[in-house]
């Protein structure tokens, strides 16, 4: 969250061509006449955009009011044994000149949608607070809407004015502004000089995908600040708290060795610390299932012509398969076999 004297637009970073669209959306939204949606990944600065349109906009001089789906939030009061749709009430009175923001939409019930369905309808009648209405929704609320979670006269109030916010992966021209302006606010903050960037930093930051967006840069540009205590953050300075990512590689490049150790590591990391017995057996179960499915089904079922393929004795491959339990019921698995299946 920012600090009360810091302008929400001061970190609205437009250098890529997608977030100067949202730029422009947000000058033409932010005259407060109609209800705004804003969507996007969690992290992508979806509520930073709010307080914008609030600034921008005429009752920029009123309170902006952010509430959860259940209308709670630290500018609402509490009371005792309250429904949601009370509690909307009282949100809506609370922004009353400014800015009510109500955070993921598709998580509000059918009673409260209904409660600020109205309270949008009504707003201009002289008992009704003036309050201008900003939502935040993933950007798959359009499913919410098909599968009836959000009703769809609810949406239509939105939906001619929904900007769709990128995530940080998509508008990496914008990240090296974006951390210089953090690493300064957290210099600030801190009472230091602000440390320059090295070049070779800033290509290690583009480098990573930021599953958690602009979020998770703040957080990294605070790390760094903390660690840091030279006037230069450097490219090894990144590197030892940038979580570390697997190299995707197409499964057709691999070799099977490679696929093999890709899937055996993913095991290891989600049985840590649990108890596993056999592993070198259901290793080999893990191989062999797929393999005696293939080829039976390549031969039709004939297992003297599949044992032949696989060099075994006939009798050698019915045990086999009585034992991985492909003549009858699957066996309950393990929490080493669920392991190896999501790795």
């Amino acid at each position: 969250m920012l600090r009360p004297d810091v302008r929400a637009n001061d970190f609205l970073v437009a250098d890529s061509k997608a977030m100067r669209a949202v730029a422009q959306q947000v000058e033409e939204y932010a005259d407060g006449d109609q209800p705004v949606l804003i969507c996007g990944e969690h992290g992508t600065g979806r509520e930073l955009v709010a307080r914008v349109l609030h600034q921008k906009g005429p009752r920029g001089g009123g309170r902006f009011v952010a509430v959860r789906p259940t209308f709670q939030g630290s500018d609402v009061p509490e009371v005792c044994g309250d429904d949601a749709c009370e509690r909307a009430r009282r949100a809506l009175h609370a922004a009353a000149g400014g800015t009510l923001l109500v955070k993921d939409v598709s998580d509000l019930s059918a009673s409260s949608q209904r409660t600020l369905k109205r309270a949008i309808r009504e707003r201009r009648e002289p008992e009704s607070p003036d309050v201008h209405v900003v939502a935040t929704a993933d950007s798959d609320v359009d499913h919410a809407v098909d599968a009836q979670i959000v009703s769809r006269d609810f949406y239509d109030l939105f939906a001619a004015r929904r900007i769709e916010v990128p995530p940080l992966r998509e508008r990496i021209e914008d990240l090296p502004t974006l951390f210089e302006r953090w690493v300064k606010h957290y210099s600030s903050e801190v009472g230091r000089t602000r440390p320059s960037v090295s070049s070779r930093a800033h290509e290690r930051l583009a480098a990573y995908p930021w599953p958690g967006n602009v979020a998770e840069l703040k957080s990294i540009a605070r790390r760094l600040l903390v660690r840091v205590t030279r006037s230069r953050i450097e490219a090894g300075d990144v590197d030892e708290v940038l979580p570390v990512v697997a190299t995707r590689v197409p499964l057709e490049d691999l070799a099977f060795e490679e696929m093999v150790k890709a899937k055996l590591a993913g095991l290891l990391a989600r049985i840590d610390g649990y108890p596993v017995h056999d592993l070198y057996d259901k290793v080999l179960a893990r191989v062999e299932r797929p393999l005696f499915d293939l080829v039976l089904a390549h031969t039709g079922g004939n297992q003297v012509k599949a044992a032949e393929i696989l060099g075994l004795n006939r009798n050698t491959l019915r045990k086999k398969l009585a034992d991985l339990g492909m003549e009858k019921k699957k066996k309950r698995l393990g929490r080493e076999d669920r392991a190896l299946d999501e790795a």
